[in-house]
């Protein structure tokens, strides 16, 4: 079985949330989107609602990328109408496939976590200027979190008519938390305080609120969207 908490705030900096979630078994996405004028909360909004139709059904992980291909047309053709052009988002989440494993997928840079036997690390990879200069050794991964340009984005739905998506098969086992997040968490909250409060939550909506009221307490810079999977048992 799968518990699953969820929480999104605005931030104290932004007016309006352009992230969007979806916590719909099997699939379980984040959006966070990008363009003004309310554009972005546009976005992100196409991308999880195509991701929706994935809710209930037995997937492969080729259903999962071939929605993520139409989340992209829906946001490339939206952003060819007047007062949305050039919007985009981010789109980053797991889904549980039909075979009883996972698969992480990413474009953009929210991110997929996950705390396992007692260890913390990312799965995804961002898609950014500052983290293509780490992969490429110019840069230390702790330069990069401070980097005036860590959040150019090197790829995203509806920048083009195509998109490539990064994923990955995720093994999870009982007692694992996955956490999905906006950039608004990780920006705000250190990694160490990341994985303490994913790691000694009661449950995983407490995790979900806990790690959003820290990102508000980390200054709140950016809307925070976050999803918290705790894995128990190995099936679905």
């Amino acid at each position: 079985m799968i518990e699953v908490g969820q929480a999104t705030h605005v931030g104290l900096v932004r007016a309006q949330n352009e992230d969007a979630s979806l916590a719909a078994y099997p699939i379980f996405a984040v959006a966070d989107g990008m363009g003004g004028h309310a554009a972005g909360e546009v976005a992100s909004a196409l991308a999880i609602d195509t991701l929706r139709a994935l809710a209930g059904r037995e997937l492969e992980a080729g259903d999962v990328v071939a929605s993520i291909e139409e989340a992209n047309r829906r946001v490339w053709d939206g952003g060819l109408l007047p007062g949305q052009r050039g919007m985009g988002t981010t789109l980053t989440g797991v889904a549980a496939l039909a075979d009883g494993t996972w698969v992480a997928f990413n474009v953009g840079d929210s991110r997929v976590l996950l705390a396992h036997d007692g260890e913390f690390r990312q799965v995804t990879i961002d898609h950014t200027e500052v983290q293509d200069m780490v992969t490429l050794g110019m840069l230390a991964p702790d330069e990069a979190s401070v980097h005036p340009m860590r959040h150019i984005v090197t790829r995203s739905l509806g920048a083009r008519p195509g998109v490539d998506v990064d994923h990955e098969r995720l093994d999870l086992t009982s007692g694992d938390r996955v956490l999905l997040c906006s950039d608004g968490l990780t920006d705000d909250v250190a990694p160490d305080d990341l994985f303490w409060i994913l790691h000694t939550a009661a449950n995983a909506q407490d995790a979900a609120d806990a790690l959003v009221q820290a990102a508000l307490a980390g200054g709140g810079h950016d809307n925070v969207s976050v999803i918290v999977l705790e894995v128990q048992d190995s099936g679905a």
